[in-house]
């Protein structure tokens, strides 16, 4: 009790010292005064204890501090009279409180999931779901881009993209759902404006990708070539080529970077659009060294061309015109001789006529399958071989073909002959002369010469003094042959054989005195007169324009031999020419430039030296050797 006194003495003294009007002390042992009893008068009976009502007091009245005192006093039990019903456990706001207080712990001991980790968890889900269709769906047109499949047909539901995606819905229950049961109709993402925009981006990504490795790159060639496509539009193919560091090193890359629709094909208009594509792209110009294209004069043009324009923004961007295309082009010249033209003709005609006609393909099949020798030299062929229009160099496998199954189209064409066919009669007659047979063994060889240096040309690993190195080979190797009197007998004996196999005999045409419609060489025989007249004739056109095409190697091109397995090529005055050329690309002087050189030189020699003595411990004599090697260079 003693500190209920200090308690209520101490709120007294405050209520004086604010001059507030309170009660006079009073003793807690005292029994209560009457104007406790004035509180509760209004509520008390004969059986009320003596203290109020706390379920009935108001604020006020509890404040005040007979009332205190008096609830202090007792206990106080509640009445029927006052009317106070406690809440139930779990309504009261003390449970809900200890309920969340409960709740929170369990959370902060990660025992339950947080309200807002439940919505994240739901959204993470729907957000996985929309993930994996999206998935599927780019992954399905990513396998039609590479296997190089339409996307669509002539209706949505049938195209070759939805029949994938079906067939990948089998296993995918997620995919199956969303395709045939969407939970929004309009939001299925198999429409073609979302292909078209999915495929875009792929593109984008792709280009990008390729344009930062570009970049990277000290150094880049531009390539380009313009040709029109099935729909008789104009579409420009654009090529990056560049050297790229790698975790394995160096590796030589020749990137597709996209089409573009030419409006106009002249010099002028078509650089305009290279341009503008490069800085689009965002391609760094000013890396560019070479430019490539065909030979065309709306691209090789020195004054109005692609590449003087080209050249004019981009000085440094030598233009080379493709080795491929150049052999193409030889080709293309050197077969003009009439002869040639004439023999390429006939089997152009022959096999376009078995190729679109089932009658005809039967009876070359009934043929073929009856001649077990010309079957197994054709290696699995079972069809003739159309010529290619641009890539004359893919003739040599028409011609080919055509040559091994020479004695099954004679029977086909016999065969088709007597049940009536005059075309076939006609064919037959144009190829059964020992002109045709002589021409076709003459000009499937040459082709078949160059076929390795066609792969070559075409390989992404080919460097331009590799091309020149290997159209030497060919031109010596094809000179050797020229000079070499066994090749053209060995051809005409094939030539021969073809020929005793239908029964016709090798001839030549009559000699006249004076000629004014073919060239009229003098021969005694069938051979000497088609080694002048066919095989020297061909051969020698197609020797020169392989010189002139081909082994066009400019100052610049020798900049391959800094390569140091390629410095043995290297000498004084060439390591000059090198300077002036490359300068602007240098930062050191050229006494600096060719002081480089010469150590690189000297360690080549070196290591040759130590290459040979590998196996020898006295260095004297592999330094030695290498200043012997180095003074002979």
């Amino acid at each position: 009790m003693k500190k209920l006194d200090f308690y209520f003495n101490k709120r007294e003294a405050e209520d004086e010292s604010q001059n507030v009007s309170s009660s006079p002390s009073i003793d807690v042992n005292e029994p209560c005064t009457s104007s406790l009893q004035d509180v509760t008068a209004n509520k008390t009976t004969l059986f009320d204890p003596p203290y109020p009502d706390m379920s009935n007091l108001t604020n006020d009245e509890l404040s005040k501090h007979e009332t205190k005192v008096n609830l202090l006093q007792h206990e106080w039990e509640p009445n029927s009279y006052g009317n106070y019903a406690f809440p139930s456990r779990s309504d009261s706001s003390h449970f809900r409180f200890v309920e969340m207080a409960d709740n929170f712990l369990m959370v902060i001991r990660k025992e339950n999931p947080s309200i807002s980790d439940t919505l994240t968890s739901s959204r993470d889900l729907q957000i996985g779901k929309n993930r994996h269709i999206m998935r599927r769906i780019i992954e399905n047109l990513i396998l039609c881009g590479r296997q190089n499949i339409a996307v669509r047909g002539h209706t949505e539901e049938r195209s070759n993209f939805m029949a994938i995606s079906n067939y990948a819905a089998s296993e995918d229950k997620v995919l199956s759902k969303h395709l045939t049961q969407p939970t929004n109709a309009k939001a299925k993402y198999t429409s073609p404006d979302i292909q078209n925009e999915i495929l875009k981006i792929i593109g984008r990504q792709i280009r990008e990708n390729i344009v930062r490795d570009c970049n990277k790159s000290d150094y880049f060639a531009f390539l380009a070539d313009e040709a029109t496509d099935t729909s008789t539009k104009e579409q420009v193919s654009l090529c990056l080529r560049f050297l790229d560091r790698t975790d394995n090193g160096l590796e030589v890359r020749e990137e597709f970077v996209g089409f573009l629709h030419a409006h106009s094909i002249r010099g002028q208009a078509l650089a305009t659009l290279l341009l503008d594509t490069l800085d689009e792209y965002e391609i760094d110009g000013d890396k560019m060294r070479a430019q490539g294209y065909d030979g065309a004069a709306n691209m090789s043009g020195k004054h109005h061309g692609v590449q003087a324009h080209v050249r004019g923004r981009f000085p440094e961007s030598s233009y080379v015109h493709c080795k491929s295309h150049c052999l193409n082009l030889a080709i293309v010249h050197s077969s003009k001789d009439a002869r040639v033209r004439t023999i390429m003709s006939t089997v152009q005609d022959i096999a376009f006529s078995f190729d679109y006609s089932a009658k005809k393909m039967e009876a070359f099949y009934n043929e073929l399958d009856a001649d077990i020798l010309t079957k197994e030299e054709l290696d699995g062929r079972r069809k003739l071989r159309t010529l290619c229009e641009t890539r004359w160099t893919s003739r040599a496998d028409s011609m080919y073909t055509f040559r091994v199954a020479f004695p099954v189209i004679i029977s086909a064409l016999e065969h088709l002959r007597q049940d009536g066919d005059d075309k076939a009669g006609q064919i037959l007659a144009a190829i059964s002369r020992f002109e045709f047979i002589i021409g076709l063994v003459t000009t499937e060889h040459i082709l078949q010469s160059i076929v390795h240096l066609t792969t070559f040309l075409q390989s992404k690993s080919c460097d331009l003094v590799a091309a020149v190195r290997e159209c030497k080979l060919i031109i010596d190797q094809l000179s050797d042959e020229r000079n070499d009197d066994a090749v053209w007998d060995a051809l005409f004996d094939q030539a021969v054989t073809m020929a005793d196999k239908i029964e016709v005999l090798s001839s030549m045409p009559r000699r006249l005195g004076r000629q004014v419609n073919r060239a009229n060489y003098p021969a005694d025989t069938p051979s000497q007169y088609w080694k002048r007249a066919l095989y020297f004739s061909f051969l020698d056109y197609f020797i020169e324009e392989l010189t002139g095409r081909l082994m066009d190697n400019s100052d610049r091109f020798q900049g391959q031999n800094l390569i140091p397995t390629r410095l043995e090529s290297l000498c004084a005055e060439c390591i000059d020419k090198l300077y002036e050329t490359f300068r602007h690309d240098l930062t050191d002087n050229q006494g600096t430039f060719n002081s480089e050189q010469a150590t690189m030189m000297a360690l080549k020699a070196f290591k040759s030296a130590k290459d040979i003595l590998k196996h020898d411990n006295e260095e004297e004599k592999v330094w030695n050797l290498s200043n012997l090697d180095f003074s002979r260079k």
